[in-house]
Order: C-alpha cells, then structure tokens, then sequence
C-alpha cells in the first residue's frame, strides 16, 4: 500500500530510465493515442523493435496518416507492418465501429500481442459527449474499458502460456489526489451518475478520479482472469511529463503560464522518457510480477491505500458491477465476452 510522496516523486522525476526492448518480430501491438505525446514515444520505440504488425490509432484519418509517416521516419521503418486506425474515445460508436472493423477486416489473424491503452483528455470545463457522459470520465475511463474488453478475445487468441499477451492502461500518480473525492461513495445511488454530474467536482479532481477508476478497472479484470492468466493487465503511471495532455488548456494566456511554469517547477520528463514505462510494461521480462499492479519508473509501486481499505474494495466492487452493466448497454458483445473470458464472483 502506498501514498503520494513529494520527495519519491522528484526522485523518479529526476531518474533516467531504460529503454526496454524485446522480442515483438511474431506480435501484433496496437497503441491507442499514437500521435502525441507518450503515445507516439512509445510508439516510436515499439516500431523501432519491428513487430509484424503495429496498430497506431488516432481520432481520425488526416492524423492517422501524419502518424503513419512520422513513425517511417523515426523508426527507419518501411512502413509495412504499420497499420493506422482511426479511434475516437469521445465516442461509443467510435469504439464499436473500431472492434468491429479490426475483427472483420482479418487484421486480427492470430490475436493481439499487446494493447497500449494510452489516449486520454484533461480539460478545464465541464464538457459532455454526444453519448452524455463527461468527457474525462468516457475518454480515460468508459471507453477504455470498452476497448479492453472488445479486445479481449484477440488477446487470448494471442496468448500462449509461455508468453501471455499484455494489456497496459496508462493512468497517473494523481490517482492518489483522486481518493479525497470519495468519503461519502457507501451513500451514493450510483458511482457513475455521482461522478458524471457536473455539480460533482472540478476538472482537476475529475481527472484524477478517472486515473483512480483505471487502476480500479484493472485490478478488479486481473482478479476475473483465469489463473495463469492468458492476459498480462497492469497500470502504468508516467510521471509529470511535457506533451500534449493539457492541450485543451491553451485557450487562455494564464493557463498556458501556469502549466509552463509547472512544467520548470515540478521537473516535467520529456514524452520519451514518459513513454519508457509503457514500453517496459508492453514488452518487459517480468510480466507475472506485473500482473494486475501499478508501475511507475520501470517498477512495480504501491497503488493507493484507499483500494486496500473495506470501503476502497466495496467501491471498486461497486464500480467494476456498474461499468460493466453500463457498457453491456452500449454493446452487445460486452456481457458475451465477460461470460465467455471472465471468472465470475
């Protein structure tokens, strides 16, 4: 069990971290949120390693092609084995038409090796998508798990008992600041509406609880797989780091100030050096280990105390029974897959 430490935390800001690399020449790798940031780092890095085939998603094609043609460059790669795919986590319908066009295009043929699940928003003002969900809440957290678990089945395709497939969901250290926010979750009705109501909380502590519902997720999806599991799930945290996540904060000359000033002030790593853990996580030696936990630094580290305490397990418990009640409403598929691929409590 863990809590946010200042002092650990610009000890590993301060940290160079390795650069893994491994074997991926029969894989199949998809990065979600190619284009920026940590994503198009790891994405660079994991092209670099030449896997058979390597899935870059972005939101739409106009990016997915300018990925396509950084990642050549970059990587000294001929571009063969990289296939573009737009995504869009604003959108439900989106993560559907993306499962089901990986599934029928036969770019499934043997399974998925491993799924960066990157993409994700931080943005200041209340903002609803077309599906009505808050949009931090859908982007880092529904339609991340839709994705999960739409994928599952080419996962465990994929997957060999020496050699499990990987699902890595990148979340933060400011999982930590999300936990203030859930005192009174036991009274709550329901831990999605409560959180998706505008009146809830703020932007910054919305985000923040959409990076402690991931580490929740995937916990709660480690603990529902078989034993051994076909399917290697972990959290990875980044660290603070100069990319694109705060995009969306640019609109107002104070706001740009203050995260630049941020960025000096708390030691922002590059994207590259971000992008490291993901990478460790996606291809490194010590998967069991990994199973089901939080890395930061190239390590495992210690989530949150609250998980750990009897409120934190009736909460995930809670969060894992409404997710997937909500997302087996958005598609079909959802309740077939944890019945088929998910041991059941």
């Amino acid at each position: 069990m863990g809590k946010f430490s200042i002092v650990q935390y610009f000890r590993e800001q301060w940290q160079t971290l390795p650069i893994c690399s491994g074997d991926v020449g029969s894989k199949a790798v998809m990065v979600v949120g190619s284009n920026v940031g940590i994503g198009l780092e790891a994405s660079v890095h994991l092209a670099r390693m030449r896997p058979r085939l390597l899935f870059a998603t972005c939101r739409d094609e106009e990016k997915c092609e300018r990925t396509r043609e950084v990642l050549m460059e970059r990587a000294g790669n001929d571009g063969a084995g990289i296939i573009p795919m737009p995504l869009d986590l604003s959108s439900f319908d989106s993560v559907r038409a993306f499962a089901a066009t990986f599934t029928a295009e036969a770019r499934s043929d043997h399974g998925l090796d491993i799924l960066v699940a990157n993409a994700g928003t931080s943005v200041q003002e209340y903002t609803r998508t077309d599906d009505d969900w808050e949009v931090m809440l859908q982007v880092n957290y529904l339609s991340m798990v839709l994705l999960s678990i739409l994928m599952l089945p080419h996962l465990v395709e994929a997957s060999s008992s020496e050699s499990p497939s990987r699902l890595v969901v990148v979340s933060s250290f400011g999982h930590h600041f999300g936990v203030g926010n859930l005192k009174h979750a036991a009274k709550w009705k329901s831990v999605l509406e409560t959180i998706n109501d505008e009146e809830f909380c703020n932007g910054v502590d919305r985000y923040n609880i959409s990076k402690l519902l991931q580490v929740m997720f995937v916990r709660e999806l480690a603990a529902r797989l078989p034993n051994p599991t076909p399917v290697v799930s972990c959290t990875v945290q980044p660290g603070f780091c100069r990319s694109n996540l705060f995009r969306d904060f640019d609109g107002k000359w104070y706001t740009r100030t203050f995260v630049s000033l941020a960025g000096v002030l708390f030691s922002a790593r590059t994207s590259d050096q971000g992008s490291r853990t993901l990478v460790h996580a996606a291809v490194g030696d010590d998967e069991t280990a990994m199973h089901g936990r939080y890395l930061s630094s190239c390590q495992v580290a210690e989530e949150d105390d609250y998980i750990f305490t009897t409120g934190g397990k009736a909460f995930s418990e809670r969060l894992w029974t409404e997710t997937i009640d909500t997302l087996s409403k958005v598609d079909g598929r959802v309740p077939d897959i944890v019945k088929q691929y998910l041991r059941v409590d």
